[in-house]
């Protein structure tokens, strides 16, 4: 791991190029972050990405782009689907710490990396839950469905499967952003049947340059009850 000297002066360049507002304590937790993150890796294999300023762009710059563009509520209910390792919402609880969120993956080794590097960014119990096992189980657990303000998933599935897997979760008004690279807009269109049968619409995009690739958020507002 680098020295965190540089880190940091990486971490301000980086930050200013993409306009996101940071304070030195987000710095000190993404490079906690960054140091568990290579650390473990090495022994459970959970990124192909071990370049710092990779690291900062590809994982962290790329997850928190979301606060940039769409109103995040405060105190809101998230859950990342598919979590992995801990993108987008590690990144999200470090800029954003009143963000109640639920990290769910179905691979054990992945949930311990997470509440792992929580713990070590000193993040708040109270705020962070954790839980292993799939999506479409989950959504059926008692005292879950349809209780999330918001959802986000980073390099899940396409979009007409986030969406099944986003709806139940899900309460009326709350939404979920799929973070998604070129083929954004053919998905949208493959979408659009299963947005309707849903009660799912979307309501915003977001379109950037990360570096040298093609970036696109989209924002899928539930606009009623699906499930009862």
């Amino acid at each position: 791991m680098i020295e965190y000297e540089i880190f940091e002066a990486k971490i301000e360049y980086y930050f200013k190029k993409y306009d996101i507002c940071h304070s030195e304590a987000m710095t000190k937790n993404f490079y906690v972050l960054a140091d568990h993150l290579l650390l473990e890796n090495e022994k459970y294999n959970l990124t192909s990405i071990t370049d710092i300023d990779e690291i900062i762009v590809k994982h962290y710059i790329d997850s928190i782009m979301p606060l940039k563009y769409f109103e995040i509520p405060k105190n809101a209910k998230m859950i990342d689907i598919g979590t992995g390792a801990g993108f987008p919402a590690l990144p999200l609880h470090i800029m954003r710490g009143d963000l109640q969120i639920t990290f769910l993956d179905s691979k054990n080794k992945k949930i311990n990396f997470v509440k792992n590097a929580a713990e070590k960014m000193n993040g708040d119990p109270k705020k962070l839950t954790y839980h292993l096992g799939r999506a479409e189980q989950y959504a059926k657990t008692p005292g879950i469905k349809e209780t999330y303000e918001i959802a986000v998933f980073r390099a899940v599935a396409k979009l007409p499967a986030l969406c099944e897997l986003a709806a139940p979760f899900l309460g009326a008004e709350g939404f979920f952003v799929a973070y998604k690279g070129k083929n954004a807009e053919t998905e949208m269109a493959e979408a659009q049947n299963t947005l309707k049968n849903l009660n799912l619409k979307i309501t915003e995009t977001a379109k950037f340059d990360l570096e040298n690739e093609k970036r696109t958020l989209i924002k899928i507002e539930k606009t009623k009850k699906s499930f009862t």
